[in-house]
């Protein structure tokens, strides 16, 4: 009786070394659990269905891997299509360069910004020219 026990034991610990093997074996699939897009704001909501999530007063945002730190009232992350959406006083810093706008869509997998004014002052952006 304990052959049997003793086998499905061994069988458990290959299945569990062979799943952590190809985690941490392979570069494709350790590079994306390197990257991280952290959003802290006063309120968060997420929608399992939609693959939404809604982050709103103070919100703040750190994407590392796109050199990326922005602020905004009210930011929409849409996971499915890998856009960003700030609204309200948003200000993006992006590899050393500033933006500013009322409302702002960052295209993940393009790097695109778009950029809108809704009040008297424009968009601005601010760009650190290497000499």
């Amino acid at each position: 009786m304990r052959a049997p026990i003793f086998r499905l034991r061994v069988n458990l610990v290959c299945i569990i070394l062979l799943g952590l093997g190809a985690i941490f074996l392979n570069p494709l699939q350790a590079q994306n659990q390197r990257q991280s897009l952290t959003m802290r704001a006063d309120v968060q909501k997420a929608n399992a269905k939609t693959g939404v999530i809604t982050a709103a007063g103070n919100v703040q945002i750190l994407y590392p891997e796109h050199k990326l730190k922005a602020t905004a009232t009210k930011v929409q992350y849409f996971s499915r299509e890998r856009r960003i959406l700030l609204e309200g006083d948003v200000l993006v810093e992006h590899e050393g360069n500033d933006l500013q706008a009322d409302k702002m869509t960052y295209l993940i997998d393009e790097g695109r910004f778009e950029a809108q004014s809704y009040t008297e002052k424009s968009v601005e952006t601010n760009i650190h020219v290497a000499e």
